[in-house]
């Protein structure tokens, strides 16, 4: 029962972890681009791991199952989405430049 609260633990702490970076990066990025990549890449990466964490301390039971199923639906939906937003982005000309100057 220890080593289940252990690794609950700490996968819900990689997983705040990995959203605090994602956070940073959104505000730290210079252009929109950027940003999106750091809100997906670390956002998905938080979500896997808090769910995996939350899998693991509610084990195999259907509140288990459920989360697992919400898990894998998110971890679809989240790159797929955020490769619509860039898709439109690109196409409405939005350029990877901030205040139009060209970054070094």
């Amino acid at each position: 029962m220890i080593v289940r609260d252990i690794l609950t633990v700490l996968f819900l702490s990689a997983g705040f972890l990995s959203f605090v970076v994602s956070t940073i990066g959104v505000f730290r990025m210079k252009d929109f681009y950027t940003r999106m990549h750091a809100a997906c890449v670390c956002g998905s990466a938080g979500l896997i791991l808090c769910g995996i964490g939350f899998f693991i301390y509610e084990g195999l039971t259907i509140t288990g199952l459920k989360i697992f199923l919400a898990l894998l639906c998110a971890c679809l939906v989240n790159p797929i989405g955020t490769h619509i937003i860039c898709k439109v982005a690109y196409k409405q000309s939005i350029e990877s430049r901030k205040n139009g100057k060209e970054e070094a």
